[in-house]
């Protein structure tokens, strides 16, 4: 192998990144006259050799990316403000009021009543739900110094956010929660802002009669601390306890902002006794809820304390509140005493507030896994019927459970002793509802619902112990076969009388949507397309079988990375890309009610509601989106034909993709070894027996972590791939049909923008680590004579590796694809980044230097000093989980084997009786910490956060 040309500064002159990116630049130009040119290997190749031979150090490729990182989280700061579409605090309240008064508006031009007025806003069409997903990426000083940029506007100096792009050192359950509640704080804050001007807006044409109006903007909920989905760390009484919290604080910030109102409510007799009642209820609730808070913090993890805690929270004493009803009594009672129009509209803002999320700060959602409620009615009943759930038996066995349920009651008891997950959730709701919050709705999502009998396994939980007319079950459909039985699955559910009952009795159908999933299987588009036909096919379901006045309640769980499935425009383009308005054609069509609600998952999401301002304009988009339906059809639907087999071959070429040998290469050559950890939920690890090339199965991966590796690798294959095939031979035809389609051009441009941030070349360059050829022609070139025998331990390592072939083969069957996807692109005006702008050049440069600290670790660790196996650990082994970048356990390893004394060594001089004799060992062992485990841990801590500063490109971590 001839090493690639050089071109640049020499060896002395100081790294400066406009530099190195020119060179990247100047490096693409010989690509048309030397095909095999890498730029980003080439320059890679000379950081390394100018770092082992000491020409450049570990700070000057610090201090180099640190500018790099910091540029990509401004910008990446810049474009959070651009999604928000967030101007200033006056054009918010000015869309929001403008917003307001097309609903006071009829078509025709003329004024509706004050009880179509209410009527229209009674019903929230939109909800907002904070999701645990692990996206922590970022430390809590550096994502709000990115709110802080997106909230003002104003870009630093360059080089000045002064911050590690590192994540917090411990992520934990607690952690996450607080994370979510402070999002929830703000979007409280944020509604509130709205609510004043909504009230300002309709006592303009109401008068005083608007103040009786109850809108509910949206709804906002939270999974976290109640998602048991995959997980078992999580038990009841954590979830209790997290909720308990909740409304402690719900009931403080009602407090505060009574109080704030409070001072200026006058003197009149009836004003200062229904202010005192109201305060003194709150003063009270408050006070029981903290006693219960503090019996709770007794119980230990074996359950001891709990009968003494279950005593004081179900004693009954009067003062715990778990109905707002009363509040809101007092609060209308108060709008009526009070003469000042600005203290009416504080007080119907905060009675609003309050009946919108209930004494919570937000509404819940209890997650499980279908397989935990087929375990659960198996432990119940243990017949042999329940076997086979897919049988028609089955159904009518469970239907007939449900008619004739009688319903049980439990107290904390049955919680500490119930082993079903699943029931054991039911049986917790039930005592929230007596002992927290009697009235707020709870969701009950069910992942991975393949059956319809998994579905009434929940009705029937829910009656046993009386909780159904509160609980909203909800299946979620992401999975491939999910997504394609679904419309199926819910069809069957409609032919039972025990589940159209129950969804009447809520008045509410509710299913969950995910991307996640869907796109690590099918594809990101493919996936789009999937959730598409399922909710037209719904629609129709619904209308069919007379289920027309029942709202349908569309959680779509997406994420902020396009490989979550969350469109790269602003808000608007993205809640139409995951609701697109084909869909909304069809229920409106059909005269059904809709509620569309969207997530925003883990640190990634919590952003845009980490800023009161930010949180305001955002909802304002949110609650917009959700009555907007653009009533033009979309040629792309008017043959079914088309649209099928547009999504038939996309998933096909997709599911190819996910077979390749080399796409298992890809994501099992370093796997999350190249990022920080960035969630509570365990990262499970591939087999041990599995190979260095089978160990990527995307199947075994979560979701998250597979977007995540793609990205470093640089190609999001799961979103951009397949276009040319899914366009099929009829390409002009196919090209004039993109052009006249809203709905293909929003997929088109999330295909672009994909593009536009991957590079081939850096598959192929991180890659290029793995191939035995480049450390043996390293050695040969007789230019690093000292790390010759490193270069040839690596060799030897690698002869038998696969990864770089593998990889590469991939790299050439998606390169013919790029060609056909540009070429789409370009026909349909979009830019596909075909020639990289200076972002992507960055993004590059960052791939080149991490190649490079790679190489630096790869030799260091060639040099670790053989020992003999222990523990089942060879050399051999350890070596293969080097080159894998497992680097914490080979350090922990080596610290274990080679301990490195350093203060005992150093206080030899202080022992009265004198030795001749040294321990030999010690400074070799020295030399082994400060020479090879040292450097390779500052490396690895290098090649991490600029994992971190790749993610700040893409806008979001996986």
């Amino acid at each position: 192998m001839t090493p690639s040309p050089r071109l640049g500064p020499s060896a002395a002159t100081p790294l400066d990144e406009i530099a190195l990116r020119n060179e990247l630049r100047a490096l693409r130009t010989q690509i048309p006259d030397a095909p095999w040119l890498n730029p980003i290997t080439s320059l890679a190749h000379d950081l390394s050799r100018r770092l082992e031979a000491g020409g450049i150090g570990m700070a000057d490729l610090e201090a180099v990316t640190a500018r790099l990182m910091d540029r990509a989280c401004t910008n990446r700061a810049v474009q959070l403000r651009q999604r928000i579409g967030y101007v200033d605090a006056e054009t918010t309240q000015n869309a929001f009021r403008s917003f307001v008064e097309s609903t006071i508006t009829s078509p025709d031009g003329a004024q509706v009543t004050l009880e179509a007025f209410a009527e229209r806003w009674a019903r929230p069409r939109a909800g907002i739900v904070f999701t645990a997903h692990p996206t922590f990426g970022t430390s809590d000083a550096l994502s709000a110094r990115m709110v802080e940029i997106a909230a003002t506007g104003r870009r630093p100096e360059p080089g000045s956010i002064g911050l590690a792009h590192t994540p917090e050192p411990v992520i934990d359950l607690d952690y996450e929660h607080r994370r979510a509640q402070a999002a929830v704080s703000s979007l409280r804050d944020a509604t509130d802002r709205l609510l004043n001007v909504f009230f300002q807006t309709a006592a303009r044409t109401y008068g005083p009669d608007a103040y009786k109006v109850r809108p509910r903007l949206a709804t906002i909920a939270s999974w976290v601390g109640y998602d048991l989905d995959g997980r078992t760390d999580i038990t009841w009484l954590h979830s209790f306890k997290l909720r308990l919290a909740e409304k402690l604080a719900a009931l403080g910030d009602i407090h505060t902002r009574f109080g704030a109102i409070r001072h200026h409510l006058g003197e009149g007799g009836d004003i200062l006794r229904i202010s005192r009642q109201i305060t003194a209820k709150l003063d009270l609730a408050i006070a029981a809820a903290e006693e219960q808070a503090r019996a709770l913090a007794n119980v230990d993890a074996k359950g001891k304390g709990l009968t003494a805690a279950a005593n004081v929270i179900t004693s009954g004493d009067g003062y715990n509140l778990t109905s707002v009803g009363t509040l809101l009594d007092l609060i209308d009672n108060l709008i009526d005493a009070v003469p000042e129009q600005q203290t009416k509209r504080s007080l119907a803002s905060l009675r609003s507030l309050l009946d919108t999320t209930g004494l919570g700060m937000s509404h819940i959602h209890v997650r499980v896994n279908a397989a935990q409620l087929t375990n659960a009615l198996r432990a119940f009943i243990n017949e042999p019927w329940t076997s086979d759930l897919s049988e028609r038996q089955a159904l009518l066995r469970l239907s007939e459970m449900i008619a004739n349920v009688k319903a049980e009651s439990v107290n904390f008891g049955t919680l500490e002793l119930e082993t079903a997950t699943a029931i054991r959730q039911f049986a917790m709701i039930a005592q929230i509802r007596k002992y927290v919050d009697a009235d707020t709705p709870v969701r009950f999502l069910i992942a991975e619902c393949e059956s319809p009998a998994t579905v009434l396994i929940a009705v029937f939980f829910a009656k046993l112990f009386g909780v159904s007319d509160i609980v909203d079950i909800s299946p979620l459909f992401e999975t491939p076969s999910g997504l394609e039985r679904g419309a199926r699955l819910m069809e069957r559910l409609f032919e039972e009388t025990s589940y159209r009952e129950y969804v009447k009795g809520r008045n509410r159908l509710s299913i969950q949507t995910g991307f996640s999933d869907a796109g690590r299987f099918i594809g990101q588009i493919a996936a789009t397309l999937a959730i598409e036909r399922l909710h037209l096919a719904i629609a129709d379901l619904i209308a069919e079988h007379g289920l027309g006045d029942v709202e349908t309640l569309i959680f779509s769980t997406h994420g902020e990375s396009m490989g979550r499935g969350a469109h790269p425009g602003d808000l608007a383009k993205r809640l139409g890309y995951l609701l697109p308005h084909e869909v909304r054609r069809r229920f409106k069509a059909h005269g059904l009610a809709l509620k569309h609600e969207s997530s925003f998952q883990g640190g990634d999401g919590f952003m845009f509601f980490a800023d009161p301002s930010l949180s305001a304009h955002a909802l304002t988009a949110i609650i917009a989106d959700a009555t907007y339906v653009d009533a033009t059809p979309d040629p792309f639907y008017e043959d079914e034909n088309t649209f099928l087999d547009f999504f038939l071959r996309l998933r096909t070429y997709q599911q190819q993709l996910f077979a390749h040998s080399g796409y298992r290469a890809l994501l099992g050559a370093m796997g999350a070894n190249l990022l920080y950890k960035t969630g509570s939920r365990a990262v499970k690890r591939q087999s041990d027996s599995a190979t260095l090339v089978d160990r990527g199965d995307p199947s075994r991966m979560r979701a998250i972590p597979n977007n995540a590796i793609l990205q470093q690798f640089g190609y999001v294959a799961n979103i951009i791939a397949g276009l040319g095939f899914a366009a099929g031979f009829d390409r002009d035809r196919f090209v004039a049909l993109a052009k006249r389609s809203p709905r293909m051009i929003s997929l088109f441009e999330m295909i672009a923008r994909g593009k536009q941030l991957s590079s081939l070349n850096a598959m192929g360059a991180n890659a290029y680590v793995f191939d035995a050829g480049f450390w043996a022609s390293r050695a040969s070139w007789g230019r690093e004579p000292s790390l010759e025998p490193a270069f040839r331990t690596l060799s030897t390592a690698l002869l038998s590796d696969e990864r770089t072939s593998e990889i590469n083969r991939l790299a050439h069957h998606m390169r013919l694809d790029a060609i056909d996807l540009h070429a789409i692109l370009s026909d349909v005006g979009l830019e596909g980044g075909k020639i990289p702008d200076d972002t992507r050049l960055e993004v590059d440069l960052l791939q080149a230097i991490r190649l490079a600290l790679i190489m630096r670790i790869f030799i260091l660790s060639a040099q670790l000093p053989k020992f003999a196996p222990r523990n089942d650990m060879s050399h051999e082994r350890l070596l293969s989980l080097a080159l894998s970048l497992d680097v914490p356990v080979v350090l922990d390893f080596m610290r274990q084997a080679f301990p490195y004394r350093a203060a005992q060594a150093t206080e030899r001089d202080g022992f009265n009786e004198r030795a001749t004799y040294r321990p030999h060992g010690i400074d070799d062992y020295a030399r082994l910490e400060t020479e090879i485990l040292a450097p390779m841990e500052q490396a690895y801590e290098l090649v991490r956060q600029i994992g971190t500063g790749i993610s700040h490109h893409f806008g979001a971590f996986g």
